[in-house]
């Protein structure tokens, strides 16, 4: 069962894994980025670790069961996230229109009329004729 709340846009999940792995390896991880520019950072972590960056749960996985000892890749954290629980699908509405009154009548007289033509032409002679002939 999913919630709402799990997910998130992948700008959103990138925030969300920068700021825990900032808060665990605290100074080491703010200088591990200092030389590479951020919007560089923000893009190709987002391009690696794709989907995984708009759930939760499988964002959390990643981060308990990285290395304790430095910072991850963006391929080490795209390789946590595969291993993480699965993004579940959400539900779709389907959506069935409902006939109205006036075209359920309709359509009852459609298949009288079409039934009473059907009952006329096997009454007919002809019909008959031509079914004795093949």
């Amino acid at each position: 069962m999913w919630k709402q709340s799990d997910f998130c846009d992948a700008d959103r999940g990138f925030d969300y894994v920068f700021s825990k792995m900032s808060a665990i390896y605290g100074a080491a991880f703010t200088t591990h980025w200092r030389t590479v520019d951020p919007t560089l950072i923000r893009q190709t972590w987002k391009e690696t670790c794709g989907r995984g960056l708009t759930y939760r749960p499988k964002m959390d996985y990643a981060l308990q069961y990285m290395n304790s000892d430095k910072p991850p890749s963006a391929l080490a954290f795209a390789k946590l996230l595969t291993e993480g629980p699965a993004i579940p699908d959400k539900p779709h509405s389907i959506i069935t229109k409902q006939r109205t009154a006036e075209e359920v009548a309709a359509a009852a007289r459609a298949k009288e009329e079409a039934l009473k033509q059907l009952r006329q032409f096997l009454r007919n002679d002809q019909w008959k004729m031509n079914k004795d002939q093949a």
